[in-house]
């Protein structure tokens, strides 16, 4: 059976890894240049830092069984040890204070988009692959428009996993009688900022959630475990990257093309909360998500599915908007493939 996956996200890829086991011919088209989707890993001239999912919390048994049987891979760690929150309300400077959560928290090592290069390494991956179209062909299968252009190769079956907003596109652009879920759903954007610090900034801190604030989650990229060591001159000593993700309403606000002010947010915040001059950060690199997540309140939509013409639909957003949410749509997704229901 050929199966084609659109999106090498981790719903994607998990979904291809478990669908390996029953010896499906499964390719997975990516418009990027690599895998991992909104888990993605910048590499600069003065280091690495993970721009998308930054963090992996674990709620569910079966996701956090899940992630320790990857811990015994040597594929996750479980990190950080101790999180902080910042709830500064007022002008006058406030402590951070331990955050108290029942999730563990792990982090995929190396780069957050690692393991799905591993789940996917008995797949056929065509990256650089957009596709704006597809069709069922009676007798044959399915067609996919890659880069305008139609695909020669058939599929037996075709899974979309791309964000809502793009997948819903693809449906309509179907020309099937393809029931469409009641409830709507709106995304909300997102701009990450990886920031290098000429200097240490403090041992113990390596995650900080911040409440009605600019910044909405820092993370010290660099003491993740098993990164890279970060590029510094001998003059700057030793250094470290941070990844500062701005609040969804303000990165709504700034829009695609406010890179140099969520950057100047993102400094400027960064450096208040830990008391630093601004001068502190000698680089830095913004990325825009104009799809990080369903907008809170929405409802999640769960799996879709055509069985008579083998399309199936579903992503984290069925279930959430978290790698924990991909995990349960990828699992889905393979018991609707595999029994046909």
């Amino acid at each position: 059976m050929k199966v084609a996956i659109v999106g090498a996200g981790f719903t994607g890829c998990l979904l291809a890894n478990f669908l390996d086991s029953e010896r499906m011919d499964i390719s997975i088209f990516e418009k990027s240049r690599g895998c991992g989707g909104r888990a993605s890993t910048k590499q600069t001239d003065w280091g690495q830092c993970d721009l998308g999912a930054s963090i992996v919390p674990a709620h569910k048994a079966d996701f956090i069984d899940f992630m320790q049987d990857l811990c015994d891979q040597n594929i996750v760690s479980q990190w950080p040890q101790k999180i902080f929150v910042s709830n500064q309300k007022t002008d006058i400077h406030q402590p951070l204070e331990n955050f108290v959560s029942d999730a563990k928290h792990f982090v995929f090592n190396s780069k957050m988009n690692a393991a799905c290069r591993h789940w996917i390494k008995k797949a056929n991956l065509h990256t650089n692959h957009l596709i704006s179209q597809i069709r069922f062909i009676v007798d044959k299968g399915w067609q996919l428009k890659s880069n305008d252009v139609w695909q020669t190769a058939l599929f037996d079956k075709v899974v979309l996993t791309a964000p809502w907003p793009q997948t819903q596109a693809l449906i309509e652009q179907s020309e099937l009688p393809i029931k469409r879920p009641d409830a709507s759903q709106s995304w909300t954007s997102c701009w990450s900022i990886g920031l290098k610090l000429n200097h240490l900034v403090a041992n113990n801190i390596d995650l900080v959630y911040l409440n009605d604030q600019f910044i909405q989650t820092l993370v010290r990229d660099s003491g993740k475990p098993l990164r890279p060591h970060v590029m510094h001159s001998e003059a700057a000593g030793q250094s470290e990257i941070w990844v500062a993700q701005l609040a969804n309403v303000l990165s709504d606000d700034l829009g695609k093309s406010g890179r140099e002010k969520a950057i100047s947010i993102a400094i400027n915040s960064f450096c208040e909360l830990f008391d630093l001059s601004d001068t502190s950060v000698s680089n830095s690199y913004a990325h825009y998500w104009r799809y990080a997540k369903p907008c809170i309140g929405q409802q999640s939509l769960g799996i879709l599915s055509q069985q008579e013409y083998g399309l199936y639909v579903g992503g984290d957003w069925s279930f959430g908007a978290t790698i924990e949410s991909a995990h349960e749509a990828a699992l889905a997704l393979s018991q609707a493939i595999i029994t046909g229901e």
